[in-house]
């Protein structure tokens, strides 16, 4: 048996860390002598220093509990979700590094937007005929039917066109929603997985708006990865915002 001096030294844990795993329902020591000192067996050290290094990683007091007192398969599921969760915030990290490294404070800027949640596109077809933010109208009408519809919008609206025919713009707008089980039977729902964007407010009139921001993206180090939304902004009526789905380079 192992007082908890000699527990601490042979894992190299503080006393006190020990004692917050014991508080914690981590790690219990084995036995308590008559005048209450703690002591440890040598068969706890290895699920001392695991404990320790989940803790490095990252993982909340909770999930170790969890995962100390699951079975194999439990196990292997709370692993891989770890895994995910590593491999998001080192791609967060990456991500943040690029943005500043391209930062220049005298160009416009491209500013960085994260949709933190799986939601979904809802898209509906819509025609207008061309001029400024063309499809102005058609947003605020498909807004209301969502609202009537006790939808819950969590941003939007968005605008692309797909077709000119007859001198008539034909395309979608779309709202940003939370996940439901129905939505309005004329729109096409897109599930949209947690994503970063990229995103630049243009001008109306400013035809090269595409092209500046493709070429701010290569100077910062991102590429394209799906999502490419022309955003309308409320009380804006000369300008809109680009959102594209960004990667590391």
């Amino acid at each position: 048996m192992l007082t908890i001096a000699q527990f601490s030294d042979r894992t190299g844990i503080s006393p006190s860390a020990l004692r917050f795993y014991e508080r914690k329902g981590l790690l219990v020591p084995a036995n308590r002598l008559a005048n209450g000192y703690r002591v440890y067996t040598p068969e706890q050290v290895d699920q001392a220093l695991l404990i320790t290094s989940l803790r490095e990683t990252g993982v909340s007091v909770a999930a170790i509990r969890e995962f100390i007192r699951a079975d194999a398969a439990k196990r292997q599921a709370l692993l891989d979700q770890w895994r995910r969760e590593v491999t998001a915030r080192l791609l967060s990290i990456q991500m943040a590094d690029q943005f500043l490294q391209g930062f220049q404070p005298d160009q416009p800027q491209i500013h960085l937007h994260r949709w933190a949640e799986p939601s979904v596109l809802l898209w509906f077809p819509a025609s207008a005929a061309p001029g400024p933010l063309p499809f102005g109208q058609a947003i605020a009408e498909r807004q209301k039917q969502l609202e009537r519809a006790n939808v819950a919008i969590l941003g939007g609206g968005f605008a692309r066109t797909i077709d000119i025919v007859d001198g008539a713009l034909h395309g979608e707008v779309g709202f940003r929603v939370k996940p439901a089980r129905r939505y309005p039977a004329d729109a096409r729902a897109e599930a949209v997985p947690p994503t970063l964007f990229a995103t630049l407010t243009c001008a109306v009139d400013d035809e090269k708006s595409a092209h500046r921001v493709f070429r701010f993206l290569a100077s910062f180090g991102f590429k394209p990865s799906g999502l490419h939304l022309e955003r309308y902004l409320p009380l804006e009526p000369d300008r809109y915002q680009l959102m594209i789905a960004v990667a590391p380079g």
